[in-house]
């Protein structure tokens, strides 16, 4: 009995041979055929496991026509979004990726016969939370490639040692007015492939990663400042917005990876003082170098510091636009990370 056909392959079944216990408690092999209501049940299953089915996700797990995974496509879809961040690419790339990677995906499973009328809507928002994400991971990325030449001053090589971190209001604005720009563009993306009126969803769930990661470039920061093994600082509110042509870059200890003991020579100390991290601070044409003594001895040092309270004991031609920005960001030893968290939760943006 046939149970599959398609791209010139047959699949049938004649018999099926299974494992059954007797009413007297004994296994035994028993061989079923067309017309047993055992076969006919069976073939039913088999028929239902390889008939095509539409992906629960289609970024994640469909592929498209050309046969590319959706793994791939969604990897089209954030290297547009980086080469956008880095200058490389515009608005209307950005939006000819996604129309070709829908495109792609819509040709596949209409070809198997599915109505597209009754998945392009599911399958325009799979892709809408890809390019969510790649809003907030590019903007991210971008700035960490813009941190690696400053790295290097200190390691000697730009690759990631995983103990810095990079903030620049340049990507938070940017990133602001794309994730505006997106329900829109897929507005535009809906009405070509018949589906007019897509409702875009712009705020993640209460309490869920995706609201804590990708919320905006300022909670992406937090989460990697928060959660580094080897670095650590806090925004204390992220949904603060950051005064234009401010940004400023952290590194945990002047030396790679912490080891061995940075040798930098604190202004209180005429010794060497151990894990001493270095800031770079930047607004407009205003700039400072400083020591973060972000220690691991929480009683002979604090606990954690405020980059404000570190600026100003170096600087006293503040501007007043970047102060509360200052003391928006603190740094904290990684041996203080548990105790220094328990007691500053995350405020995200309201």
């Amino acid at each position: 009995m046939e149970i599959y056909r398609a791209d010139g392959i047959t699949l049938g079944v004649k018999e099926f041979t299974q494992t059954v216990t007797t009413p007297d408690g004994k296994k035994e092999r028993v061989t079923y055929h067309e017309g047993d209501p055992e076969f006919d049940a069976y073939v039913e299953t088999q028929r239902k496991q390889l008939e095509p089915a539409l992906p629960i996700d289609f970024v994640s797990f469909g592929q498209g026509k050309s046969g590319a995974h959706g793994w791939q496509l969604k990897g089209q879809i954030r290297d547009k979004f980086d080469q956008y961040y880095a200058g490389e690419a515009d608005m209307k790339d950005l939006e000819r990726t996604i129309s070709d990677v829908v495109s792609d995906l819509r040709s596949n499973y209409a070809d198997q016969g599915f109505d597209p009328d009754e998945f392009m809507e599911d399958l325009l928002l799979d892709v809408y939370n890809v390019a969510r994400t790649s809003v907030i991971t590019g903007a991210y990325n971008q700035g960490w490639l813009d941190s690696r030449s400053l790295t290097a001053q200190y390691n000697g090589h730009d690759g990631n040692t995983k103990d810095t971190i990079y903030y620049d209001a340049k990507y938070y604005y940017q990133s602001e007015d794309m994730k505006a720009a997106l329900p829109e563009m897929f507005q535009r993306i809906g009405q070509r492939f018949g589906v007019p009126d897509l409702e875009m969803p712009t705020k993640y769930p209460d309490g869920s990663l995706l609201e804590e990661m990708y919320t905006s470039y300022n909670t992406y920061v937090n989460w990697n400042a928060r959660n580094s093994f080897v670095c650590g600082g806090n925004m204390l509110d992220e949904g603060m917005v950051p005064p234009k042509d401010f940004k400023f870059f952290y590194k945990a200890s002047d030396t790679y990876n912490s080891q061995p003991r940075c040798t930098l020579v604190s202004e209180d100390s005429p010794s060497p003082v151990p894990n001493n991290g270095v800031l770079h601070v930047w607004y407009g044409d205003w700039s400072l170098i400083s020591r973060i003594p972000a220690q691991e001895d929480a009683e002979q040092f604090p606990r954690s510091v405020s980059m404000y309270d570190v600026v100003s004991k170096h600087c006293s031609d503040i501007s007043e636009e970047i102060i509360p920005i200052l003391k928006n960001f603190e740094f904290f030893s990684t041996t203080q990370k548990k105790a220094y968290l328990e007691t500053h939760p995350r405020k995200l943006p309201g």
